[in-house]
């Protein structure tokens, strides 16, 4: 009861303190009238920055080595350091959706990156929509297709476009389509991605024909063009902390797992491999930081709020491959420090330093390799889903006396033909027999009904509640699997998707327009972003579970 009063009493404040500022007649303090002119209730330009795969630790463990964006945001803005996801499913598609509505997956729809879908019997992209074709730029073929049509609820930049007295321009770029409709939502003046084979794309979804200014940049910034380039440490090999090449990095003769990464191909020119391992470089967040500061040219330059959204993705695919202490990740971090320089110089020309606010954090974390933790002597591993699959159709058979194969798709995320599904429902000798051959399985330390998490009652158990933050009736898998910390499904290098702490906590920064700075060690989430911006720009989300980050509002 405390806390709400203190916070009505900071709003009142905060209220009372604008209106005597903003008065016309306000008095100088000799006395005299004067007139001010009336300082914007809202800012002019609301930008998110979602970098994908960033870890929260990496802040502590690799900040020393910034001195451009990521330090003016960690030390000039608000910053949160406890940030962390309350929900299991730590995925791309989920946490920039979360960060876009400022609700949980339960509410959002968007649980994974991808599902099994009952009624057509296959598996589902989170964006993915046949009635909406490709428009892609700088004359090569489109041939995806994505929308927000699955996205449940609508996002921070839906409810501005709906909400604010002045139409917002409002635009998103990344290397994925999830990331960027994750962000944006269901509708953009502009909205970017890369499809596969080197072709920046949109949507029908979002705009019927190409965009004319954005298709002079993809003219004049075509992918092949970063053919031959050669990736190596931006600074002396001495400053990067554990060694190049870390046990357990994988390797090969087109990814190798040392210095320098040259983009060329045994043919002399760009092929299939060449665009996927352009992808695994830092080029990626230079080619979307470009676009970012040239198609913004425009925006928080009128009486109202517009939105410009990135997503970084280079830390993602780099730290999938090579894993969280590996000099690639730690290069994509010193470069990607450069680049966000670079875009808050360009803001603070165009726009007014302190006259734009900025939300930036990330969609999940990572787990280190498990060969890795093995030598330091923990317990870590790998599991496959065809060992997981066995052992649950061989409790099956045995409890049912059912010869068919009860798993439509298998895995950590199964779901259960129709047939086999109802005879688990009413025949509990066959769903004990299930679970009990699941949690066998090696690395496999939970696994939860859906149906029990959809009755919505987690007791104390905490792994549980994040499940429950998770599951999205209709969607979700019949029963769901948590391995064990430091194990996984990945066959190589690393990756995320658990409840466990690596891959929850992630940065949370504010900073600019209304925004007080300092280090907030408050529990807060990526939900809490959302909330905070709209609160900044005088809008209303219908659906939001997270808070406005009251504390750090100026």
């Amino acid at each position: 009861m405390r806390t709400g009063r203190r916070l009505v009493l900071t709003a009142v404040a905060v209220v009372s303190a604008a209106v005597l500022v903003a008065h016309p007649l306000a008095q100088s303090r000799t006395g005299a009238r004067r007139t001010a002119a009336a300082p914007r209730a809202t800012p002019p330009l609301v930008v998110l920055i979602v970098v994908d795969q960033f870890r929260g630790d990496y802040v502590q463990r690799y900040g020393s080595m910034w001195t451009h964006g990521l330090k003016r945001l960690f030390t000039q803005g608000a910053y949160f350091p406890l940030a962390a996801y309350p929900y299991s499913g730590t995925l791309t598609c989920a946490g920039h959706s979360t960060i876009g509505t400022g609700a949980f997956p339960r509410t959002h729809g968007m649980f994974s990156n991808s599902w099994f879908d009952r009624e057509t019997r296959k598996s589902v992209a989170c964006t993915a929509d046949p009635s909406a074709t490709s428009v892609p730029y700088g004359g090569r073929p489109g041939q995806e297709h994505h929308s927000a049509k699955w996205l449940a609820t609508s996002t921070f930049a839906d409810e501005l476009r709906a909400q604010a007295t002045t139409r917002p321009h409002v635009m998103g770029f990344s290397l994925k389509a999830r990331s960027v409709i994750g962000m944006l939502g269901h509708g953009a003046d502009l909205a970017i991605w890369e499809e596969d084979a080197g072709t920046w794309a949109s949507s029908s979804a979002f705009a019927a024909t190409p965009s004319p200014a954005f298709e002079t940049w993809a003219a004049a910034h075509a992918i092949d063009a970063q053919y031959g380039r050669i990736w190596d440490r931006l600074l002396p090999p001495a400053s990067y902390f554990f060694d190049d090449a870390g046990l357990g990095e994988p390797t090969s003769a087109d990814y190798p797992n040392v210095f320098p990464h040259a983009q060329t191909r045994p043919g002399g020119q760009p092929d299939k491999v060449f665009y996927d391992t352009w992808e695994r470089t830092p080029f990626v967040d230079e080619a979307l930081t470009d676009m970012a500061i040239q198609m913004s040219s425009t925006l928080g330059q009128g009486p109202g709020t517009d939105v410009l959204a990135v997503s970084y993705s280079a830390l993602d695919l780099v730290g999938h491959r090579w894993g969280p202490t590996s000099h690639e990740v730690q290069d994509v971090l010193v470069r990607l420090d450069v680049q966000l320089g670079q875009l808050f110089d360009a803001l603070d020309r165009r726009v007014g330093a302190g006259r734009y606010v900025v939300g930036m954090s990330a969609d999940h974390g990572v787990a280190p390799i498990p060969e890795q933790m093995q030598a330091a002597g923990l317990d870590a591993g790998r599991l496959t889903s065809a060992s997981i699959n066995t052992r649950v159709t061989d409790a099956w058979h045995a409890s049912a006396n059912d010869a068919s194969n009860p798993i439509a798709s298998g895995g950590t995320d199964m779901y259960f033909t129709p047939a086999a599904l109802a005879t688990i429902q009413k025949n509990r000798v066959v769903r004990d027999a299930i679970m009990a051959a699941a949690l066998s399985a090696p690395g496999i330390a939970r696994a939860y009904w859906g149906d029990d998490l959809a009755a919505g009652d987690a007791g104390d158990d905490p792994v549980k509640r994040a499940a429950m933050l998770t599951y999205f009736p209709g969607r979700s898998p019949d029963l769901v699997l948590m391995p064990r910390e430091y194990w996984m499904t990945s066959s190589s290098g690393t990756t995320h998707g658990t409840p466990h702490m690596y891959d929850r906590r992630v940065p949370l920064a504010l900073m600019g327009f209304g925004i007080t700075p300092g280090r907030y060690l408050t529990s807060v989430t990526p939900a809490d972003l959302a909330p905070t911006l709209a609160w900044l720009t005088g809008i209303t989300l219908p659906r939001a579970e997270g808070r406005v980050l009251a504390e750090a509002i100026r």
